[in-house]
C-alpha cells in the first residue's frame, strides 16, 4: 500500500511539471510570435518611412514613363551633374556651417555621392552611353534643376552660421527630393542590377537625411 501511495504521488509531480512546461512552452511561442509580428510591423514601417518619393512631381512622372537603355542612360547622366550640385553644396558646408552635425552630413555626402558619380561614369564608358553633358539634359525640368543647384550654390557662398545652416538644410532636402523622384522609378525601370541597385540606395540614403535634417530644422529654430 505504502509503494501504491508513492507511485500516485510521483505520477501526480510527474503530470504538475509536464502542465508547467506545456504552459512555458507556450507562453514563450506567443511571446515569439509577438515578436515577430511586431519585427513584421517595424520593418513594414521602414520601408513606408523609407521613401519620400513624391509622384506628382515632374521629375518622377517624367522617369516613371522610362524603361531599360532609355532610363539608365537618362538617369545616369542627369544623376552624376545632380550630385555634382550637392558636392558642391556640401564643402561650402565643411567650412561656412555652424553645427558640426551639419558638417559631418556634409562629410558624409561628400564620400558617398563621389563615390557614386564614378561608379556612374564607368557605366556610361562601359556600356557606351554618352558622358554627362548639357546634351542629356532632354527635358525643361532637367534644365531647370541645373540652373537652381548652381543659384543655390551661389546663395550658400554669401552666409555662414546660423543663416548658412537654415539655407543649407532648406537646399539640400529640395535637391534631395528632386533626386528620390529620379531615382524611385529604377528600382523596377532600369535595365540594369548596377542601377537597381543603386536607385535603391539613393532612394533609402536621401530619405534618411531627408528625415534627419527636417528633425535639425526643429530643433535648431529654423522650422518656420
Amino acid at each position: 500500500m505504502k509503494n501504491k501511495n508513492i507511485l500516485i504521488v510521483a505520477i501526480v509531480a510527474i503530470v504538475a511539471i509536464a502542465g508547467v512546461s506545456i504552459y512555458a512552452i507556450s507562453n514563450n511561442d506567443d511571446g515569439m510570435m509577438g515578436n515577430n509580428n511586431m519585427m513584421g510591423e517595424n520593418s513594414s514601417q521602414q520601408v513606408s518611412s523609407s521613401s519620400l518619393v513624391d509622384k506628382n512631381s515632374a521629375d518622377y512622372k517624367m522617369y516613371s514613363e522610362l524603361t531599360g537603355d532609355d532610363y539608365d542612360r537618362m538617369f545616369i547622366a542627369n544623376m552624376i551633374e545632380h550630385h555634382k550640385g550637392a558636392v558642391d553644396m556640401a564643402k561650402l558646408a565643411k567650412t561656412n556651417a555652424k553645427h558640426q552635425e551639419l558638417k559631418d552630413m556634409a562629410d558624409d555626402i561628400i564620400s558617398a555621392q563621389t563615390k557614386e558619380i564614378t561608379d556612374m561614369e564607368s557605366w556610361q564608358t562601359a556600356w557606351s552611353y554618352p558622358s554627362s553633358s548639357g546634351e542629356m539634359m532632354m527635358d525643361h525640368s532637367a534644365m531647370g534643376m541645373m540652373a537652381d543647384m548652381g543659384q543655390m550654390t551661389e546663395e550658400l557662398k554669401t552666409l555662414n552660421g546660423d543663416a548658412f545652416d537654415k539655407a543649407f538644410l532648406s537646399s539640400m532636402i529640395e535637391h534631395h527630393q528632386s533626386a528620390i523622384n529620379m531615382a524611385y522609378p529604377g528600382q523596377t525601370n532600369a535595365k540594369h542590377d548596377e542601377v537597381k541597385t543603386s536607385t535603391k540606395a539613393i532612394v533609402a540614403a536621401q530619405s534618411s537625411e531627408i528625415a534627419q535634417m527636417k528633425q535639425w530644422q526643429k530643433d535648431w529654430g529654423y522650422a518656420n
